[in-house]
This record gives C-alpha cells, structure tokens and sequence, in this order.
C-alpha cells in the first residue's frame, strides 16, 4: 500500500489542478451496481417513493464500504441536485423491456420518441428554453410546472442529505448541476436521425435555438449550483463527437456553445465535467481553447484516453476508463493490467483520476471493480517532472 498523505479531497483537488496526489485518485462511477449487488429492484428504486430511498441509500454505504473506499463520487446517489422544474434536459424517455425482464431485474435503459417538434424551435428562439418548458412539460408529461417543480426539490433534499453523507467522510461529491450539452438535449428530444436532419436541411435555425438555449442553462445551472453548495457542474456530451458530426458541424454549431458555458462557470468559480461519452478523438483539441484546470475531462474507453492525455494532459486533468467489458466480462488480472497501463502512461506527472469507463455496469463482477478500487492504492504513477 503507498503511504498516504492526503486526504481524498486534497487528493481529488491536486489533480483537478495538474499538481502531484499522494497517490492517483480512483473514482468509479456507481448507481446501479450498488443496487444489484444488495439485489435491490434498480427501477423501483430509482423511482419516487419516499420509502425506497433510504434502502438505496444504504446500498450505496455499504457498496463503498464494501469496496475499501474510494475517493470520490460524481453523483452522491441516484438523486441529481435539479433544483427546480427549470430542467436542462428533455426527460420524458421511457424503459425498454423485454419479454423475460421483471421489475426486480430490468435494467435502466432508455428508447428514444420524438417530444420536440420543428414547431418548438421558434418557441424557443423567441421566448427561450424556459419559457418552451412550460409548454413542453404538460405536454409530454402530464404534469405541471408546479408539480415538477414540487418533485424537483423533493428530490434535491435527497440529493443534498446523500451529498451531506459523503462530505461528513471527507469524500467529495464532483455534481452540484448537471446539464446537457445542446446538441444533446435537442437529439433526445428530436430522435438521432431526426436531429441529424435538422443540422443539414436547417443549419441556421438549430444555430440560433442553441443559442438561445445556452442563456437559459447558464442561468439555470447557476440556481443549481447556489441550492446544491457544491461548485462543480457535469455536462453529458454524448452526441456532438467526431463520431457523429463532422468538425465542421462542431465548430459552427456546438462548441461555441460550449466554450460560452464553460467560460460563465469559470468565472463562478466552478469546475465541469465533461462527461465524454462516445469517441471524441477528433475533437481534442478544441478543449485547449479553454481555461487551464477550470474541467475534469471524463472518457468512457471509445475515446483514446492516451492520446487525450497527450493532448490534453498539461492542460485539464483526465479521468477513466476502465471499459464496462472488461468490468463485466473480464478477470481480475486483466483489470489490473489495464489499470496500471492507465496509471503508468495517464497518470505519469499526476492530472490522472483513474474511473470506470462511464457507468459500473450493473452485471459488473465485483472482484473487478474491487481490484480496480485497490490498485489506486498500491500502484506507482511515474514522476519525471521536478
């Protein structure tokens, strides 16, 4: 075991900051594999009902405990800290179920339906992306904004009281927001295909909602930030990669957007993530263009992680990527290796979390997501730097 001389926090924070840890820090992204693993029902639990909360709580605490500890949570639990019906995100998706699936064993998975309609788009370039909320969410989900608004802050109080958990341990929690990248956002709600079309037949007024959408989730993201105390602001950026768009498209329509989010929060005082999803390999180098150490750059092993860390490794920390193959269907051993290839080549000269690629997959073994948790503590990463 390598002596420790941090805590996690001070761990977690050196480095965010490019700066040398004790140790590299291991943060495993873990929601439904804790479930599981207390053979609890994931979408019950996922659900609203007071009662189930405190069960999944639980399974939370002894998860971590269970695993040794580790030094950091993205979310505090399965609650994002929303804090009100002003949303950065078209939700209204449903499961997908097969035939042999039951309550007790469906696992989170969501199919796409198209909620938002080229009609929606003017509504939000003249009125903007809250004011469209409140004609979209009676619409596509039967609520009211009051209604929604009243579940939101139920369920940042669960938010904030798992978040006060975790802080009383002195591990940190990396999510007081959570928002959508626009591309995101207007892909769900459109479908793929449809969005896809809409960036080629219509370029210029997809410019022009996104712009418009980018003002309202600053302000929204802000509120987020103040309710939840923790400064620290997660974007999912799943759909606007090289491996959908062009870098054309990229430069012209979404990483403008981006850079103007990005920038506001900087200047709050607050880090993002930005959660990689897909193989943003082409896209690296655009991220230069944005504040030293004000992101955490999160890739879930489709993007090569190892030329991220060449591009991007004295400029933003790097964090993942133990695929969720390897976690699922691999051994012990093979996990290993590929964690010490990670610490050994991302975490040479520290600016290296080491995570799972994304999500822990529910059907996860847990040798293997323990022996990624305890090679953190007991591997090396080299140091040439003074």
């Amino acid at each position: 075991m390598i002596k420790e001389t941090m805590t996690s926090v001070e761990r977690v924070n050196a480095a965010v900051n490019l700066e040398y840890p004790d140790r590299v820090p291991v943060i495993p992204q873990i929601y439904q594999f804790a479930l599981k693993q207390k053979n609890l029902p994931i979408v019950p639990m996922a659900g609203g009902d007071p009662a189930n909360w405190p069960k999944m709580m639980q399974a939370f605490k002894d998860n971590f405990k269970d695993l040794g500890g580790y030094d950091g949570c993205i979310a505090a639990g399965l609650a994002w800290p929303i804090s009100s019906w002003k949303v950065n995100s078209i939700f209204g998706k449903y499961f997908s179920k097969t035939q042999n699936d039951t309550t007790e064993n469906i696992e989170v998975q969501f199919q796409e339906k198209v909620e938002l309609y080229p009609e929606d788009y003017d509504i939000i370039i003249n009125k903007g992306w809250n004011e469209f909320l409140k004609v979209y969410i009676p619409r596509e989900t039967g609520l009211s904004v009051e209604q929604l608004d009243a579940a939101q802050k139920y369920l940042l109080s669960i938010a904030k009281a798992e978040m006060n958990y975790w802080q009383a341990l002195h591990i940190p929690v990396l999510s007081g927001a959570i928002l959508l990248s626009c591309e995101m956002a207007l892909s769900l709600g459109r479908t793929m295909p449809n969005f896809m079309m809409d960036v080629h037949r219509q370029k210029d007024k997809v410019k022009a909602v996104m712009e418009a959408m980018t003002v309202d989730f600053i302000d929204n993201v802000i509120h987020d930030v103040e309710a939840s105390g923790v400064p620290w602001v997660v974007f999912s950026m799943e759909r606007g990669s090289g491996a959908y768009f062009n870098l054309k498209t990229y430069e012209e329509l979404f990483y403008p957007n981006l850079k103007k989010q990005v920038e506001a929060f900087h200047a709050k005082g607050y880090k993002c993530i930005l959660h990689f999803d897909t193989d943003w390999t082409k896209n690296l180098p655009y991220y230069l263009d944005l504040p030293k150490k004000s992101c955490l750059c999160e890739f879930d092993s489709i993007t090569n992680i190892y030329k991220a860390k060449e591009i991007l490794g004295n400029h933003f920390c790097i964090m993942g990527d133990v695929p969720a193959s390897l976690q699922a269907l691999g051994n012990k051993e093979e996990v290993i290796a590929y964690c010490e290839k990670l610490i050994d080549i991302c975490g040479k000269d520290g600016g290296f979390i080491l995570s799972s690629g994304c999500e822990v997959p529910p059907d996860a073994k847990f040798e293997n997501v323990k022996a990624m948790v305890d090679i953190a503590k007991t591997r090396v990463a080299p140091r040439t730097k003074k």
